[in-house]
C-alpha cells in the first residue's frame, strides 16, 4: 500500500502507519521483534523516544519515485492510551492480536485513518512538476490513495466484538440489526485461515491438506502436532484449530468460586420488597452490576451491563437507565457505588464520570441524565485498594447462610461467570528458573471491567467491612450482622 500511494509533486510516495498491541511488553517482545525480522534495522532504524517509530525510505527504480513510510508502534495498556491515537493523522492502522483490544480502540482507529498524506505534504497542482495532485472521482483533491484498518487475531470467545461483527454481522448493542449488518458488510471483510490439523473419527489429529504456509514452518505440520501433547482441549481448540473459545491463560482470581454451587441452573427473580444496588466501573468500556441482599445476608447478583465503545454518559443514558426502567420499575435504590477514580477529571470529555451520572457536570448539547439516584465513590477502600475489593467478594464466596451460599450469580451474567471460571485471572510472568510466577494484580481485559464493578457492589454489601484474617470467624460474623449494609 505504501508503494501504491500516489507520489507528491516531488515524486515521493508518503504514508504513515500505526501498529498497535495491547501492552508495552507484548509490543516490544513480539510485535516489534517480528517487524525487525521482516525489515532489518539497517534498512529501517527503530527509535524508541518519545515514541517507538521507524521510517523506511526506498527508491523505486522503475519510475524514479521513492517511498517514505513512517511507522509508529503504540501500546494500549490503559484506556487513556487511546488519546495517543487521537492526535495522529495516519494512512492506516494495523491492530495486532485484536482480541485483546476493546472495540473503542477500533472505533478510534477508524476515525484516524485516511488523514495522511494531506495537501500540505506536497499534493498540489504545479504545472512545472512532473507529478500532479491525485483527485477523486468528482475531481476533488484526494492525497491519500488508500486508507486501511488491518487486524489479525487468534479467535476470541463468542461474546467478543470480533465474533459479533464476523459471525453475526453486527454488534449486540445495535438498535437496527439489519441496517447494522449492511454497514458491517460494506466496511469490513473477515478472513479465516483453514485449520492446520483436523480430528479424525478416532479423535487423533491429522494434517489438513488445505492448511496454509506449512512449508515456511520449521518441521511443517509437525510444528502443530507438537502443540497437541500436554495442552488442554480449550487451548488446542483456539490456538491450534482456530475456533472461537476461551483459554485460561493465568491463575484464576477466585479459586473459591464453584460454578455448580454459586451459579444455579435456573434464573432467580428479583425481590420487589428489597432495594437493588449498583456497582460501576468507568473508562472506555464502562460496566454496571446490579444485585440485592436478602434479609439473611445472601447476595444475589441479578444483572450485568457491559459496553464496548461508549462513554459513561451514553452508557448510562442508552443502556443502564432504560434497563432499570424496564426490569426494575418501582424498585428503591439501596446504594450506587463507582470506581473512586470516576470522581477524578479525565472521564467523559474531561470531567468526572460520577459527576456526569449525578448531573453535576453539564455536557454541551446533552440533556441531564436524571438517573433518579445518587452515585458515590466506593467507600472504605482507601486509594482503590484491590486487596480489600477482592476480599469483599471472597468473604461471601466462602460462607453459607441458612445452608445456602452467601453469594449467588444469575447465569444471565455471562461475562462475570466466564471471569469467575478463569477469564478473570492473574497473568503468568515468564521468569527464568521459576515454573509459576504471576502478577500481583488481575489482568486488565474484557473480564476485568464487570468484575471491577462487582467488587464495588460487594464492598457496598459488606458495608465497607472486609474480613481480616486476624479476627475470629464468629467475631467477624457478629460484626458483619451489625453492619447496616444497605442503608435501610
Amino acid at each position: 500500500m505504501a508503494q501504491a500511494q500516489k507520489p507528491n509533486v516531488n515524486g515521493v510516495r508518503k504514508t504513515r502507519w500505526v501498529i498497535i498491541r495491547n501492552t508495552n511488553e507484548q509490543l516490544r517482545t513480539t510485535t516489534l521483534n517480528t517487524w525487525k525480522q521482516w525489515i532489518p534495522e539497517i534498512i529501517s532504524p527503530v527509535v524508541t523516544h518519545p515514541m517507538i517509530r521507524t521510517t523506511l525510505v526506498q527508491e523505486i527504480k522503475q519510475d524514479g519515485t521513492s517511498i517514505e513510510m513512517e511507522v509508529y508502534f503504540i501500546a494500549l495498556d490503559r484506556p487513556d492510551d487511546v488519546k495517543k491515537l487521537l492526535s495522529l493523522e495516519v494512512t492506516g492502522i494495523f491492530i495486532n492480536e485484536a482480541r485483546e483490544i476493546p472495540y473503542a480502540v477500533v472505533k478510534a482507529a477508524r476515525e484516524r485513518i485516511g488523514r495522511y498524506p494531506a495537501q500540505v505534504d506536497g499534493y498540489v497542482d504545479d504545472k512545472e512538476k512532473e507529478y500532479k495532485a491525485p483527485r477523486g472521482p468528482r475531481g476533488e483533491l484526494k492525497p491519500c490513495t488508500r486508507k486501511a484498518l488491518l487486524m489479525d487475531t487468534n479467535p476470541p470467545d463468542d461474546e467478543h466484538w470480533w465474533y459479533q461483527l464476523a459471525e453475526l454481522g453486527y454488534l449486540k448493542t445495535a438498535e437496527n440489526t439489519q441496517k447494522a449488518k449492511k454497514e458491517t458488510e460494506r466496511i469490513f471483510d473477515f478472513f479465516r485461515g483453514p485449520a492446520p490439523l483436523i480430528k479424525d473419527k478416532n479423535g487423533d489429529y491429522q494434517p489438513n491438506p488445505l492448511a496454509e504456509n506449512i512449508a515456511y514452518l520449521d518441521g511443517g505440520y509437525q510444528y502443530y502436532l507438537d502443540m497437541i501433547a500436554g495442552n488442554t482441549e480449550d487451548h488446542i481448540n483456539v490456538q491450534v484449530l482456530g475456533n472461537y473459545g476461551t483459554i485460561k491463560q493465568g491463575k484464576p482470581v477466585y479459586p473459591e468460586y464453584n460454578d455448580t454451587m454459586h451459579c444455579p441452573p435456573k434464573h432467580f427473580l428479583p425481590d420487589p420488597s428489597l432495594p437493588i444496588c449498583l456497582g460501576w466501573d468507568f473508562g472506555l468500556t464502562p460496566a454496571c452490576v446490579i444485585g440485592q441482599m436478602t434479609s439473611t445476608g445472601q447476595v444475589r447478583v441479578l444483572s450485568e451491563l457491559c459496553s464496548e465503545d461508549m462513554g459513561v454518559y451514553q452508557f448510562a443514558r442508552d443502556v443502564v437507565k432504560p434497563y432499570l426502567a424496564r426490569c426494575f420499575k418501582g424498585y428503591s435504590i439501596g446504594f450506587s457505588y463507582g470506581d473512586p477514580a470516576g470522581n477524578n477529571k479525565g472521564e467523559g470529555r474531561g470531567e468526572s464520570a460520577i459527576g456526569i451520572l449525578n448531573d453535576d457536570v453539564e455536557i454541551e448539547g446533552q440533556e441531564p441524565l436524571n438517573m433518579g439516584f445518587t452515585t458515590e465513590k466506593c467507600p472504605n477502600i482507601g486509594n482503590n485498594d484491590i486487596t480489600k475489593r477482592l476480599n469483599s467478594v471472597i468473604s461471601f464466596l466462602t460462607r453459607l447462610v441458612n445452608g445456602s451460599p452467601a453469594f449467588m450469580l444469575d447465569k444471565r451474567c455471562a461475562m462475570l461467570r466466564k471471569g469467575f471460571n478463569g477469564g478473570y485471572c492473574y497473568k503468568r510472568v515468564n521468569v527464568v528458573g521459576i515454573d509459576e510466577k504471576y502478577r500481583d494484580k488481575p489482568d486488565k481485559d474484557k473480564y476485568s471491567h464487570p468484575h471491577d464493578a462487582l467488587q464495588y457492589l460487594m464492598v457496598g454489601f459488606a458495608g465497607g467491612f472486609v474480613k481480616d484474617d486476624s479476627i475470629e470467624q464468629d467475631e467477624w460474623e457478629r460484626d458483619y450482622k451489625d453492619t447496616n449494609a444497605l442503608g435501610y
